[in-house]
């Protein structure tokens, strides 16, 4: 190839996406366009140039992949944010869009065009992008602003103030949008408080708009019930807001899917026939997980055709109050089944990208139904050690911790499980991903056998009975 037809490159170098604007850059980057259409107008010199036809082939998977993450770069410069951005904003912005776990994508496919269609739900992005950054520092959540998040969260809440005053914006959209960033924020932070101020904000404002089925666009709708959901499973409390339709399809699997075999389900069915809330749930718990992949070796894959069905269970969940209906033996199983059952899916939720999840409540609850209620579980049982080896695994609380792996330990024995393994085999036996928990028990093992290994060698056995449940 000669000189004349070897390809040339000029470069325009920016410092800054916003130098895109200016009248100087955009004339050379016009006369370097048209140089170049000025070249290809040329004839070709040869027959062969003139003849030639050039092929490009692309993998049609990557292409695909780069229109699925289309904006979920770094920063996309093209996007017109509602405040000027410095460089503190940009950092937090590209921080945001640095955590591409699946589910976190599909989420934010709904809260970030809320977040930046009014200043005061975009300075909340920024404050909560802040704390985000802080935990990776710090190895925990900050439970209070610093400097940095209260900059934005003030500016927010003085924007929020301005339009909540003017009647032709106070129950928008965007102010709504802008009321539940808030929530979110406090969600982060553990101030539930808070959380509980600006959701009775909320609520004030769907009923001024005629109702929740008057907020029609999906983004919005999504973001609310997310916003509200957060807060209410922290403190394990129903919802205000109905799940939105798209989540009330992804809440039950496929009814043309067949279901995987399950004992337990049919344990329950047999134990308690009249009681087929929970047992509802687990049914279709245990398909879902069978059918996303992201729970199975092809990750990527599944990160493209995964839906998201963990926010419509939560919902479920904490919907179902088995002891509002009374103290009655099957109530109890059936609460502490549910407890069982958030515990389980919290590490998963964290696994799809959802963070933080907060199960402080649920681990405190469940340790109170089981030290003040007697029951016979009879075939279920196997439920009732799956619940409290989850609960012992998530729990952040070193004397609910203790609690917990001593109940495992007198569960061991009643059961007449001799070796750690025989506990396990249980455990997975009723749900159980191995992507997730494969390496959860390592510590657990430790505590709980020593605690056999104590009991044998000094008394003979653990008690059948525990304090209450065993």
């Amino acid at each position: 190839m000669d000189r004349s037809s070897a390809p040339s490159f000029n470069f325009i170098n920016l410092s800054h996406p916003d130098e895109l604007k200016d009248e100087e850059t955009q004339l050379r980057i016009r006369r370097l366009a048209m140089a170049e259409v000025g070249k290809r107008r040329r004839k070709p010199k040869t027959r062969r140039e003139r003849n030639e036809v050039v092929l490009e082939f692309r993998d049609p998977v990557a292409s695909r992949i780069g229109i699925d993450r289309l904006g979920a770069g770094e920063l996309d410069p093209f996007i017109p944010y509602p405040v000027d951005m410095d460089e503190s904003s940009r950092s937090l912005i590209a921080n945001v869009f640095r955590h591409n776990g699946h589910h976190s994508r599909l989420l934010r496919g709904s809260w970030w065009p809320v977040g930046i269609s009014h200043a005061a739900s975009f300075h909340n992005v920024l404050a909560n992008s802040h704390l985000f950054k802080l935990r990776e520092h710090n190895g925990h959540y900050a439970s209070e602003d610093d400097a940095v998040s209260l900059f934005h969260y003030t500016k927010a809440v003085r924007l929020v103030s301005n339009d909540i005053n003017d009647p032709n914006k106070n129950t928008s959209d965007e102010l709504l949008g802008a009321v539940a960033s808030f929530m979110c924020h406090q969600y982060i932070l553990g101030a539930f408080a808070g959380w509980e101020n600006h959701r009775h904000a909320m609520m004030r404002m769907i009923e001024l708009r005629g109702g929740i089925d008057n907020v029609t666009r999906e983004e919005f709708r999504i973001t609310l019930s997310w916003s509200d959901l957060c807060g209410a499973f922290s403190q394990d409390i129903p919802p205000s807001i109905p799940m939105p339709r798209r989540w009330e399809l992804d809440s039950r699997s496929p009814p043309s899917s067949p279901r995987p075999q399950s004992a337990i389900s049919l344990a329950w069915k047999s134990q308690l026939p009249m009681r087929l809330d929970w047992i509802s749930i687990f049914d279709d718990v245990t398909q879902l997980i069978s059918l996303d992949r992201i729970f199975s070796d092809k990750e990527l894959e599944g990160a493209m055709t995964s839906g998201s069905w963990m926010e419509p269970t939560m919902i479920r969940l904490l919907n179902m109050r088995p002891l509002q209906q009374g103290n009655e033996q099957e109530n109890v199983i059936e609460e502490v089944c549910r407890l069982g059952m958030v515990l389980f899916l919290s590490p998963l939720w964290r696994h799809l990208g959802a963070l933080p999840v907060w199960t402080f409540q649920h681990t405190q609850s469940l340790l109170e139904i089981l030290n003040s209620n007697l029951v016979e579980w009879n075939d279920l049982k196997p439920l009732l050690l799956w619940t409290v080896y989850f609960a012992a695994i998530e729990t952040k609380d070193p004397a609910e911790r203790n609690q917990f792996v001593f109940m495992l330990a007198v569960l061991m024995s009643g059961m007449r499980l001799k070796q750690w393994e025989h506990l396990m085999d249980v455990v997975k036996g009723v749900l159980w991903v191995e992507r997730v928990f494969g390496s959860s028990n390592d510590a657990l093992r430790e505590e709980v056998m020593g605690i056999i290994s104590g009991v044998d060698s000094s008394v003979g056995e653990l008690p059948v009975a525990g304090p209450s449940n065993a």
